[in-house]
């Protein structure tokens, strides 16, 4: 075969390299049928749902204070943003200073999920380097994220938590690589429902890539259709030629491993049809979040111990028209997760997997008349049997554009800082003290460690 032949051959299984999310890890040559076999799989299983909110979720639209003075500053900041008070869904938290909240009228399914004690609502995080004051702030006394407002650049460093630059890694990435040392499937540690992320891509691994509707295939050559048979036989047939280049046979390896992959977990994922009820086809999340509990049913088939999973969730950046958009966003979110909850339940997984919301940042107090600006802090969920749900953690801002809490245009500062909130994760996820400081680096800079809010048995 001539070489340009053979270059377009090769060329069209490149789009599996990155569907199979062929980082394999240090031991790639594993197959799905020995894991199966191992003694130990299945035992011990934990998994981590990363649930995205792109754009900048309004946590100060989803949780509001429901007292009479609080309430008051809330709705002068928001103006006609604000949810009026009536509308607010109540929710009794066991702190006594958090005990006035309400949650946004959208979101019914989360208010059920927080009295049940499967949800726990942790206040004003954000991305924090070190321990800041607004006075610090305003003085420039600490070291901040660059970029500090920027989509781009806040999505990224939410997501890799490596202090003030643009880091080489995510912290899920890291996370993922302690956590593979201890089974065989390691490539499958680390699943993306939604492509390529920061917070699962490092510089030697990524994610193994999938779409809610199962496995991504090589374009143009199903076995199926007798114009392409002859396609993938070709494509099959160079594969397995005698190569001399390193990296032409390394390549030719990695595609033959990843047609392996991708037939082996189809089959073990077509056993698992019918595991857990279809949701509803107009909620794009909880089609994902469907896909993602096909997977963890297939655990013990996989040898699977420990798993995270990244799923996103797309338009939360409401400059304009938020009155309209935020209560869908908040609808589509809460059912899904209502969903996904009783899903791990029907399984008997609900204490062995927890989801938890991560966002660019918040929301700007300050109304822009028909939307909002970029912020900082938020108020984000963690969700699951694990969870000591039916509580509020964290300090409580004051939701005043010009208040005690507030810098920058109504901007509110962080008292959490999102290297505490994943280290409570991962500290339950396993992780030994040397490595969650070695998974975030800026740990050491803040005396709490763990917020508290997973059970540690």
């Amino acid at each position: 075969m001539k070489n340009q032949n053979r270059r377009r051959f090769l060329s069209l299984g490149a789009k599996t390299i990155a569907g199979a999310g062929l980082a394999l890890g240090s031991n790639p040559f594993w197959s799905l049928a020995h894991a199966a076999n191992d003694p130990g799989a299945g035992s011990d299983y934990r998994a981590l749902v990363c649930l995205f909110l792109q754009g900048g979720s309004d946590g100060f639209s989803l949780m509001v204070p429901t007292d009479n003075a609080a309430y008051k500053e809330y709705a002068q900041a928001r103006r006609a943003l604000a949810v009026p008070r009536g509308d607010l869904l109540n929710i009794s938290a066991t702190t006594p200073n958090a005990s006035n909240m309400g949650l946004h009228p959208s979101a019914a399914p989360l208010q059920q999920l927080f009295a049940e004690q499967k949800l726990a609502m942790i206040s004003n995080v954000g991305n924090l380097i070190q321990p800041t004051t607004v006075e610090q702030y305003n003085n420039k006394d600490v070291s901040l994220p660059a970029q500090l407002f920027s989509h781009a650049d806040q999505e990224m460093q939410w997501q890799q938590l490596q202090g003030r630059d643009r880091g080489t890694e995510g912290w899920g990435a890291r996370a993922a690589g302690f956590l593979a040392q201890h089974q065989n499937r390691q490539h499958l540690t680390s699943i993306t429902l939604d492509g390529s992320n920061h917070w699962q891509t490092g510089f030697s691994s990524r994610p193994y890539s999938m779409k809610e509707t199962g496995l991504l295939q090589y374009s143009g050559m199903s076995s199926g259709a007798h114009w392409q048979q002859a396609r993938l036989e070709a494509f099959t047939h160079v594969q397995g030629l005698s190569q001399k280049h390193e990296f032409v046979k390394e390549y030719a390896s990695i595609q033959q491993r990843a047609m392996q992959v991708t037939s082996e977990l189809g089959a073990v994922l077509a056993q698992n049809e019918g595991i857990s009820i279809a949701p509803s086809e107009d909620n794009s999340l909880a089609q994902r979040l469907n896909m993602v509990a096909q997977l963890i049913a297939a655990r013990e088939q996989l040898g699977m111990r420990r798993q995270i999973f990244f799923v996103n969730m797309r338009g939360f950046d409401v400059h304009d028209n938020q009155n309209k958009e935020m209560p869908e966003l908040f609808a589509e979110l809460s059912v899904a997760m209502q969903y996904f909850q009783t899903a791990m339940e029907s399984m008997g997984q609900e204490n062995n997997v927890t989801t938890f919301a991560a966002s660019d940042f918040g929301r700007s107090l300050s109304s822009n008349g028909d939307g909002t600006d970029h912020g900082w802090g938020n108020h984000l969920m963690v969700m699951g049997g694990a969870v000591k749900g039916g509580d509020i953690y964290g300090s409580l801002p004051r939701l005043a554009v010009n208040g005690p809490d507030s810098v920058s245009n109504g901007r509110v500062l962080p008292t959490l800082s999102a290297t505490q909130y994943a280290s409570t994760l991962l500290d339950w996820m396993g992780l030994s003290e040397s490595e969650l400081n070695q998974t975030l680096p800026t740990l050491n800079n803040f005396s709490q460690r763990n917020l508290g809010f997973m059970r540690t048995a």
